[in-house]
């Protein structure tokens, strides 16, 4: 039995398995993120047939213990228990696909304990604070971070944002897109978070609270029809957008951007 510990988004997760190639995998995908720490999580992973009925889109259902779900999609399928920091999974195939789409969805629920949140975002760090980039597939998110080549990447698709002690802090992630890298393992203030729409000029429109929560949400990754998942989200999301700046960012193809938003 081996065990390799990764560490994304200030959550160490310890995953057990009999299995060589899922340990192989996880050293190459997550370079950066394994972690020689005390593991918070405990994840058993195999390889098998996964739970029939399984499709191509991530169902997370409650399996009626308390705290406890139920995770499938057509290549995993499995189940998290939050109150004990536990869960198991069978994976199809050992690929990187498979294992990231389990650690995607896993971690989107691990974080709202720790008042964190996954988004659809790019996350850049220029000048010791981080800058967060939200938007849909198609919206720029690598774009940005492809015409930021001073800045460090936290990632160009999915990145950790967490609220505590009265501020907001991004992570580093190993969840990429088009740049196909993952950002580096660190933590940093935001300095303030922005919608994308891609124009003629650069400008900056800054969103009140509750503007900025209705734009934020959609970009929110979650996928459990959970009543009290949902208000521990929310919260978060309050709480995120009232502590920092948040505005709809308008830009070109150039990186003049930067000079809008350091203005």
């Amino acid at each position: 039995m081996a065990e390799i510990v990764l560490d994304i988004g200030g959550i160490a997760t310890s995953v057990v398995t009999d299995h060589e190639a899922i340990v192989d995998v996880i050293k190459e995908r997550y370079k950066g993120f394994v972690a020689d720490t005390p593991a918070d999580w405990r994840v058993e992973m195999e390889v098998g047939t996964v739970v029939p009925g399984a499709d191509d889109h991530v169902v997370v259902e409650a399996t009626g213990a308390a705290g406890c779900f139920s995770l499938r999609r057509h290549d995993f399928s499995g189940t998290l228990a939050l109150g004990r920091h536990a869960g198991s999974v069978t994976l199809l195939d050992p690929d990187e696909v498979t294992l990231d789409s389990f650690f995607r969805v896993a971690y989107s629920m691990a974080l709202l304990e720790r008042g964190g949140l996954v988004l659809h975002s790019a996350s850049l760090v220029r000048n010791d604070r981080a800058w967060v980039f939200c938007g849909p597939s198609g919206a720029g998110k690598t774009t940005i971070a492809r015409m930021s080549p001073d800045a460090t990447l936290l990632s160009d698709e999915l990145s950790i944002l967490r609220v505590t002690d009265g501020r907001v802090v991004a992570h580093g992630t190993p969840f990429w897109g088009d740049l196909a890298r993952g950002g580096d393992n660190v933590c940093v203030d935001v300095a303030g978070l922005y919608m994308l729409r891609q124009g003629v000029r650069h400008a900056v429109e800054p969103l009140a609270p509750g503007r900025a929560l209705a734009a934020l949400l959609p970009n929110v990754m979650f996928f459990a029809k959970d009543a009290g998942l949902t208000r521990t989200l929310l919260s978060i999301a309050g709480a995120l957008v009232e502590t920092v700046e948040c505005a709809t960012l308008t830009f070109r193809r150039d990186p003049g951007f930067w000079e809008v938003l350091d203005a």
